[in-house]
């Protein structure tokens, strides 16, 4: 939210096959696969539309909750925010995740979206935990998930597309 008017500036919505574009060159840059840990690189051409299309069943399902993060004041997509790993049942908890496009880098967006998101988890899928982590050297992320209230859990080994790093792990009650 903006500070000074406490208005939102972002709002989720769904990704629709008119994002394709603006995801596919937001998600081919070099920086943003880095930091978000499970982005392909060199982002696959039409990787955008494909990821896209993936939605719709995973809604379905219930394995996922993918939302873009849309600007209000032009409606232009900046990146994407999820939760993923959604076990069925009484302890349903999500796996946060996001990454904004290198132009909107340092603008407060991942901490409204997020907080958008933990309110979407707890209000209309009734999650009680949110996990989330980061690689240790996008220390920003780590700002974000603290605005966001999470506690800090022992650091893991993870792998991801890019092979294995330590990662800092977190998670917050709802």
């Amino acid at each position: 939210m903006d500070q000074a008017t406490s208005e939102p500036r972002l709002l989720l919505r769904p990704f629709t096959l008119a994002d394709a574009n603006v995801v596919q060159r937001l998600a081919s840059d070099a920086k943003v696969v880095q930091m978000a840990g499970n982005l392909p690189y060199p982002y696959p051409e039409d990787g955008a539309k494909t990821w896209i299309a993936t939605h719709a069943q995973q809604h379905r399902t219930g394995t996922a909750i993918i939302r873009a993060m849309v600007r209000q004041e032009d409606d232009q997509c900046v990146g994407a925010i999820s939760l993923d790993q959604i076990p069925r049942g009484l302890n349903a908890q999500g796996n946060l995740g996001y990454w904004v496009g290198v132009p909107h880098w340092n603008k407060g967006y991942c901490a409204e979206a997020g907080e958008l998101m933990l309110q979407l988890a707890r209000n209309e899928f009734h999650m009680r935990r949110v996990v989330a982590a980061h690689r240790i050297d996008n220390p920003a992320s780590g700002r974000v998930l603290e605005k966001l209230g999470f506690e800090e859990l022992e650091p893991q080994r993870m792998t991801n597309l890019s092979g294995e790093f330590l990662f800092r792990c977190y998670q917050k009650l709802l």
